[in-house]
């Protein structure tokens, strides 16, 4: 099949492993809905196959996103396993009541439920791309995935559907889209995204293995890492669940390291953040690795494109601190 013939590949982007993995998954749960504000509009542009196969299945809502997430915990209670969308990250906080005070402590206080939480970091300015991903990391009852590429995006969707308690589920929108093309030579072939969910499952992604100083990150900094470092000997490891953390595999991946270094690169702010429980897990453990950590500013987001790319680690950031570690300026 060609590509351009297929209405997943419009836009080759992440969204694509996502809703191709809900899809997949509603054929055989025909307990998944899926809500939000201008759904109907948003499967229309983005899952065509969702809209034709499920058209009963998907409630949009009114602009109201604590309303959604209300709705969706009643749903979730009732039996009922719902993907509810809020669009921006930022509108999460008006959702924090029902996920964090009502969801999130099911499992204690009744029987486990699964909800699905979807949400984007844009790129719109201070009220539309707050990296809130370490925020919700922190509380307990609370799963949190951030994948950077479109096979992890469907396997990690495959993942939080099929896992009990809340899982917030972010899509950067920032991810380039070169090299995600190849990512779908296997898009007519259930059984391969079958297989792929399996992996994804199994906790953090070796994306480079190449023995030297272990370079940690998750979304937009890993595929900046990337970029940045292919022509090196970097071991970089994409986080891709922030909750569950895979923290004993890096750890691992230090002590097999020969430069015995570890440098952590996260977009989210800094300050209380995913690297730094990276860091003190490993170093806790090994005092003598030496470590580096690179964040996001405890800033607003700004709405220029330059300046945005200010407060978040870029490619050249990442560099420049990989070869001062290596000695190399």
């Amino acid at each position: 099949m060609s590509v351009n013939k297929d209405p997943w590949f419009r836009n080759h982007l992440i969204r694509e492993g996502i809703m191709r993995a809900i899809h997949d998954t509603m054929e055989h749960r025909p307990d998944i809905y899926l809500l939000g504000e201008g759904a109907h509009i948003k499967v229309h542009f983005d899952a065509p196959d969702i809209e034709r196969d499920f058209p009963g299945r998907i409630l949009t809502m009114p602009i109201c996103e604590d309303g959604s997430s209300n709705f969706a915990v009643g749903m979730s209670l009732a039996g009922i396993v719902p993907i509810v969308d809020v669009i921006s990250s930022d509108f999460l906080y008006r959702t924090m009541d029902a996920i964090c005070n009502t969801m999130a402590k099911a499992e204690t206080v009744g029987r486990p439920r699964t909800m699905v939480v979807r949400a984007e970091f844009l790129t719109g300015g201070p009220t539309s791309g707050q990296r809130v991903e370490a925020l919700f990391a922190h509380i307990p009852g609370l799963n949190v995935f951030v994948p950077s590429n479109p096979v992890d995006a469907y396997g990690l969707m495959v993942r939080a559907l099929n896992t009990e308690g809340v899982t917030v589920f972010f899509e950067d929108r920032m991810i380039p889209d070169e090299g995600t093309l190849a990512c779908y030579a296997i898009h007519d072939d259930r059984s391969a995204r079958a297989s792929l969910a399996v992996l994804t499952s199994q906790g953090a992604r070796v994306a480079k293995d190449g023995g030297g100083i272990v370079v940690v990150s998750y979304g937009i900094t890993c595929r900046r890492a990337e970029e940045a470092l292919a022509d090196t000997s970097a071991t970089i490891v994409d986080l891709r669940s922030l909750y569950p953390l895979d923290a004993r595999q890096v750890e691992q991946l230090c002590e097999s390291s020969d430069d015995n270094a570890l440098l952590v690169v996260e977009p989210d702010v800094g300050f209380l953040g995913i690297g730094a429980e990276i860091v003190a897990h490993v170093v806790e453990r090994h005092p003598g690795v030496a470590v580096r950590r690179l964040a996001g500013r405890r800033e607003t987001i700004p709405a220029s494109r330059e300046l945005h790319d200010r407060v978040i680690p870029t490619a050249a950031d990442i560099r420049r601190a990989y070869d001062e570690m290596m000695g190399l300026r």
